[in-house]
């Protein structure tokens, strides 16, 4: 084989295995993701809450480089599906090139206790992690119907 050849084929190698080692080197989704520059607090839908619905809602999320141009249900129930694409769809973001990307939301219902007078409350606090544009976390209280224990007299 020719010095030439050789030296090309060397040459192709290198040039595969550079771009191999390339491929191979860890992307930084965080450096990719679009920065969140306005949103509003998402708050627990009440039906959901009454009704004792809690669960993940995953969605992706397509941008037009300023705010979001489409969002796509994955998973979830339908009223917190809701409740999520109406929160996504409020955010703004600093200029970026047009991207998609998934955030996840999560709702969950806090259990209440109750005294004999019907005072209930919840040993955690309800909150709302906002860790924009990925993962998003909501908590309340469940609702609690309660009859409070009422003294029987008898008549003498």
């Amino acid at each position: 084989m020719p010095k030439q050849a050789r030296c090309g084929s060397v040459l192709t190698l290198l040039l595969l295995a550079a771009a191999s080692a390339a491929q191979d080197k860890p992307v930084d989704r965080k450096s990719s993701l679009p920065k969140v520059v306005s949103a509003f607090v998402p708050f627990y839908p009440e039906l959901a809450r009454q009704t004792h619905i809690q669960g993940t809602v995953t969605l992706r999320v397509s941008t037009d480089g300023k705010r979001v141009s489409g969002v796509e249900a994955e998973n979830g129930h339908r009223l917190l599906v809701t409740a999520a694409v109406q929160n996504v769809k409020a955010w703004r973001f600093e200029p970026h090139v047009p991207t998609a990307f998934e955030v996840t939301f999560h709702y969950k219902l806090l259990d209440a206790k109750c005294d004999s007078e019907c005072n209930c409350e919840s040993v955690e606090k309800e909150s709302v992690v906002l860790q924009v544009p990925t993962n998003v976390e909501v908590s309340a209280v469940v609702v609690m119907l309660c009859d409070p224990a009422v003294e029987i007299r008898h008549k003498n």
